[in-house]
């Protein structure tokens, strides 16, 4: 489902948010139309970068997917980037917020004359066995760590 992808900094922290397309373009005071669009809010998403610890990222040339995981292991549905760079520019806007108080590992890496560009090292390449068939796709997949140095204290004192 398409929709909207934002990243919101507030305070010490990153949210990411996503809204689906149907309620962005929703604009009518028929009562019909909001039961329509109701269960679309269902599927919109508010996550704080705080309670994601890894960011898996599947690169190809057909587009991009990634899927965040939680510090408790979940997973989120997998959000889909069309082909055309989208998904490393959402990532280095994303290490961008987080700088200076958290970031990716590993980072992004700069290239002179193109800009971000994937780190070198790769996750993994899929390995077939002989009985599977051989992939078209030149799928790479990335994780990246989410880091955070934001002290906090946990109680505020009053003198």
């Amino acid at each position: 489902m398409a929709g909207y992808l934002s990243l919101h900094s507030v305070s010490c922290n990153l949210v990411i948010k996503w809204t689906p397309n149907q309620i962005m373009n929703g604009s009518s005071n028929d009562s019909s139309v909001v039961e329509k669009l109701f269960p679309s809010w269902d599927l919109a998403m508010n996550v704080s970068i705080e309670d994601i610890v890894y960011l898996h990222c599947h690169q190809s040339d057909q587009g991009g997917k990634m899927v965040l995981v939680g510090h408790d292991g979940v997973q989120m549905p997998p959000m889909i980037f069309p082909r055309g760079g989208h998904l490393l520019a959402f990532l280095a806007c994303l290490e961008s917020g987080l700088d200076p108080v958290g970031r990716l590992d590993p980072p992004l890496e700069n290239e002179p004359g193109i800009g971000k560009i994937f780190p070198k090292t790769r996750l993994r390449k899929i390995l077939q066995t002989e009985t599977e068939e051989p992939e078209n796709d030149d799928t790479v997949d990335y994780v990246f760590r989410v880091l955070i140095n934001c002290n906090r204290p946990d109680s505020i004192r009053k003198s």
